[in-house]
C-alpha cells in the first residue's frame, strides 16, 4: 500500500461478522423491553418488546409461506415503522430484501421485477394501482401484504398476517455466509440511464452499521433522538432507521420531507442528530419558517448527496449554533460511506477522511495512472463496504483491474488526508477543449438572491461543442431576467464558465430522491 491510497482506520468494532439477523436479535434482546425504540409518523410509540415480538412472528409467517433463504421480498412503501420491522424479519430468514421507491411507475416496477423476481411485495395503498397493472406478468410476486388496509380476495393486511404468527423463545435466525449471500437489492441513482438494482451481502451493511456506532463517525448511542425522513429505500434513509435501532437511541419517523412538519418534530421530540441532503439544508437556511422553531437540540448535521458550499455551510452552521457540518461523501455501490469529517474536526468545503475498512485513490479517468494530494481524478473505492455486484448485469465493467469501484465522482485529497469531491465526470461541459464543472456553476448561482435551485447542464453548440444552459427556480415574490443572471455569471467566473447557453426558468429542478439533479431529465425540458 503506498501513500497514494487513502486508508480508512481498521475495523475493531464489536458488532460479530455474523449475518445481519444474528446482530439485530442479540442487539434487540440488550435493550430493556419497555424502551421507546420508535416514534412513527402517526404518533404511535413503539418499544423494543414489541419489534422484537413482532419481528420473530413476521419471520415465522414468511418461512411458514415458504419464503426461504434467498428469496426476494420488495418493499414498496413510504416510512413507516413497519418498513423497518419488515427488513429486520427479512435479515432474519436469510431473505433478499429489495428496497423500491413506491412512486415508480408500471415500467419501472416491471423493469426491477423482471431481475429480482420477489415472492412477496409489502406496500401501501398508494402504490396499489401501479402495482396492479403488472398483475399477468410471470414475474408478478405470489402475494401482496398491505401496511395500511384491510384483507381482501387478493391482498393481505400486514396486521393480521403478523399476529397470525408465533414467537417462539427458542428462534434464532437463519445461519449465511456474511461475505457471499445478499442481504438488501437497493437501486442506483439513475442518474446515468436506467436504475441498477446493487446487491448489497450481509458484510457489507454490517460496515454500515459500524460507521453509525463508531465513536468518529455517526456515534448513534442511546442518548441520540434522530429523525429519520430520507426515504428508507435509500442507503442514507435505511442506514439512519436501522442504525437508530441497533444502538438504542430513538427514532422519530417522517414519512417525507414536509417543511413546518419535519420544522416542529425537531422542536417537540428535540431532534439530536440531523441527517440531510443539501436541499433541505437550503431549504433551512432559505426559508423564514427557520427561525420560527426551537431547534437548538440539534447538536450534529450530517450532510450526503453533493457537497456544500462554503456558505451555505457557514449559514448552516450560524442558524443551528454549530461547529461544522459534518459532510459525507459514499455511493449505495459502497454501503454508504466513503469518507466522513470526523466527530469535532472542522474543515470547510470537504467531506472528510476515508472512513473504517475503506480506501481510496484517485485516478486519472484516461490513463488510470494514480494521482497525489491536489491532483484532481476518478475517485476509485475499495473495502469492506464494496458492493458484490449489480444483480443481471455481471457484464458491466465497474471495477478496475485492481479490484477498485470506479465511481465517477472526481474529486482530490490534500496533505492530510481530507477529500473535496468537485464534480461527476459525466457532467462535464466541455467548451472549447476547457472542462466545465456544472457544480461550479451551480454554487455561484445559488448565492444569487432570487434564485431558489438551480441545475446545469452543457447544449451541443457547433463552434464551441457543449456550451454551459442554466436551468433556474426563482425565489417565491422575486423577479430576476435571464439577461441578468447571464451577466451575474459573467461577473464573477472565468470567461470559459460563463452562460453561453443562457438561461431558462422552470417551476421546479427534477431530482432524484437523494436530493441529486436528474440532467437527463433536464435536457429533456430543451
Amino acid at each position: 500500500m503506498t501513500d497514494l491510497v487513502k486508508v480508512g482506520p481498521p475495523d475493531n468494532h464489536r458488532l460479530p461478522n455474523k449475518s445481519l439477523g444474528i446482530i439485530f436479535f442479540n442487539e434487540m434482546k440488550k435493550w430493556d423491553s419497555s424502551r421507546i425504540a420508535i416514534i412513527d409518523c402517526t404518533g404511535e410509540e413503539v418499544n423494543y418488546g414489541r419489534i422484537l415480538e413482532l419481528s420473530v412472528k413476521l419471520a415465522s409467517q414468511l418461512k411458514e409461506a415458504g419464503i426461504k433463504k434467498g428469496d426476494v421480498i420488495s418493499i414498496l412503501s413510504q416510512n413507516n415503522w413497519k418498513y423497518q420491522l419488515t427488513i429486520i424479519s427479512g435479515f432474519y430468514i436469510g431473505a433478499k430484501v429489495n428496497l423500491l421507491n413506491p412512486d415508480y411507475t408500471p415500467g419501472e416496477l416491471k423493469h426491477f421485477f423482471s431481475i429480482c423476481r420477489p415472492v412477496v411485495v409489502f406496500c401501501t395503498v398508494k402504490v396499489l394501482e401501479n402495482l396492479l397493472k403488472l398483475k399477468d406478468g410471470d414475474y408478478f410476486p405470489a402475494r401482496i401484504i398491505l401496511y395500511d388496509s384491510e384483507a381482501s380476495a387478493d391482498l393481505e393486511n400486514f396486521d393480521e398476517f403478523v399476529e397470525a404468527g408465533s414467537f417462539d423463545n427458542r428462534f434464532n435466525p437463519t445461519e449465511v455466509d456474511p461475505q457471499e449471500d445478499v442481504a438488501l437489492l437497493l437501486t442506483s441513482s439513475g442518474t446515468s440511464g436506467m436504475p441498477k438494482l446493487i446487491q448489497l451481502t450481509h458484510a457489507n451493511f454490517r460496515i454500515t452499521m459500524v460507521h453509525a456506532g463508531e465513536p468518529n463517525w455517526f456515534d448513534f448511542t442511546e442518548e441520540e433522538t434522530i429523525m429519520a425522513y430520507v426515504p428508507f429505500f435509500r442507503i442514507l434513509g435505511c442506514g439512519t432507521g436501522l442504525g437508530t435501532i441497533l444502538y438504542g437511541a430513538k427514532l422519530v419517523i417522517l414519512e417525507k420531507f414536509v417543511p413546518d412538519r419535519f420544522l416542529n418534530l425537531i422542536q417537540e421530540y428535540k431532534i439530536t442528530k440531523l441527517f440531510a441532503v443539501s436541499t433541505n439544508l437550503l431549504f433551512l437556511v432559505k426559508s423564514p419558517l427557520g427561525q420560527k422553531y426551537d431547534l437548538s437540540s440539534v447538536k450534529d448535521v450530517f450532510c450526503g448527496s453533493i457537497p456544500l458550499t462554503r456558505d451555505l455551510e457557514e449559514e448552516v452552521k450560524t442558524l443551528l449554533r454549530i461547529k461544522s457540518v459534518q459532510q459525507m461523501y459514499g455511493l449505495t455501490e459502497i454501503s454508504g460511506l466513503a469518507t466522513a469529517t470526523p466527530k469535532n474536526v472542522k474543515r470547510t468545503g470537504s467531506t472528510g477522511q476515508v472512513v473504517t475498512a475503506q480506501q481510496i485513490k484517485v485516478c486519472d479517468p484516461e490513463s488510470g495512472k494514480v494521482l497525489g494530494a491536489n491532483e484532481c481524478g476518478e475517485l476509485r473505492i475499495k473495502g469492506a463496504g464494496v458492493m458484490k455486484g449489480y444483480l443481471g448485469n455481471d457484464h458491466l465493467t465497474v471495477f478496475d483491474e485492481e479490484g477498485y469501484l470506479k465511481s465517477g465522482d472526481l474529486g482530490y485529497f490534500d496533505e492530510e488526508g481530507f477529500f473535496y469531491i468537485t464534480y461527476r465526470l459525466q457532467d462535464m461541459i466541455k467548451y472549447k477543449g476547457f472542462q466545465v464543472p456544472p457544480a461550479e456553476l451551480e454554487a455561484l448561482l445559488i448565492q444569487h438572491p432570487a434564485v431558489k435551485d438551480v441545475g446545469v447542464v452543457g447544449i451541443p453548440d457547433e463552434k464551441a461543442g457543449e456550451v454551459p444552459l442554466a436551468f433556474v427556480v426563482k425565489q417565491p415574490n422575486q423577479s430576476v431576467s435571464e439577461e441578468e443572471l447571464v451577466r451575474y455569471v459573467a461577473e464573477n467566473i472565468s470567461i470559459q464558465k460563463h452562460l453561453y447557453g443562457g438561461v431558462r426558468f422552470v417551476e421546479q429542478l427534477p431530482k432524484s430522491s437523494a436530493g441529486k439533479i436528474l440532467r437527463a431529465k433536464l435536457k429533456e425540458l430543451l
